[in-house]
C-alpha cells in the first residue's frame, strides 16, 4: 500500500507517517526500485497500535 493509500485509510498526513519512519515506529518500510514506500500489512497493523496507544482509535 503506498503512502497516500496509508494517509486515507488511517486518517493521518503523509509527514506523520514518513516521521514515524524516521523515528523507528516504521521501521524497515519496502521500497519499489523507484523509492516509492510500499507498506505491508505488518506497517498496518503497527499504525493501529501507535493511534490505539495515542488515543486516537474509537
Amino acid at each position: 500500500m503506498k503512502t497516500a493509500e496509508m494517509s486515507k485509510i488511517y486518517e493521518m498526513s503523509a509527514d506523520t507517517l514518513r516521521y514515524y519512519e524516521r523515528i523507528d515506529l516504521l521501521p524497515d518500510v519496502t521500497r519499489n526500485p523507484s523509492g516509492i514506500r510500499n507498506y505491508s500489512e505488518q506497517d498496518c497493523a503497527r499504525i493501529q497500535f501507535v493511534k490505539c496507544m495515542r488515543g486516537d482509535e474509537q
